[in-house]
């Protein structure tokens, strides 16, 4: 279960954005896959047109936050907009792992507009084969 941030100011920005340009697409940004690859926790975020000077990933006990800014050039003043869908602006995404982490071994690779979070789980979270003795 992810637990977003909302901004009401953002919440109504985009509802003003929507009635000024059409319906846009309000799903939470980034988009994001977590999934478990048995030593770690590895989250794999949508983060196209970010640059990643411009990406911050915090980790703490079992949260991984992602904060940042999302910018476009604007068309000069004079250009009027007939349909505006690409959002701007800042954001934030919280999620919640769900296991202890190892939180010091973390680490982030970005490539292609996906931003790709390896969290090592705590040692005594990793599974482990029990052996099995003969009586």
């Amino acid at each position: 279960m992810a637990l977003v941030y909302l901004d009401p100011f953002a919440q109504l920005q985009a509802e003003l954005e929507r009635m000024a340009f059409g319906a846009r697409w309000t799903g939470l940004f980034p988009a994001v896959n977590v999934f478990d690859a048995a030593d770690a926790y590895v989250v794999k975020a949508e983060l196209p047109g970010v640059s990643p000077d411009a990406i911050y990933v915090d980790v703490e006990e079992d949260t991984l936050t992602l904060r940042g800014e999302r910018t476009y050039s604007e068309p000069n003043r004079e250009a009027a907009f007939h349909r505006r869908e690409r959002s701007s602006g800042q954001f934030r995404r919280v999620v919640h792992i769900p296991g202890r982490l190892a939180s010091d071994q973390a680490k982030a690779d970005f490539r292609d507009g996906v931003l790709t979070v390896r969290l090592p789980k705590a040692r005594e979270a990793r599974p482990r084969r029990v052996q099995i003795e003969a009586a």
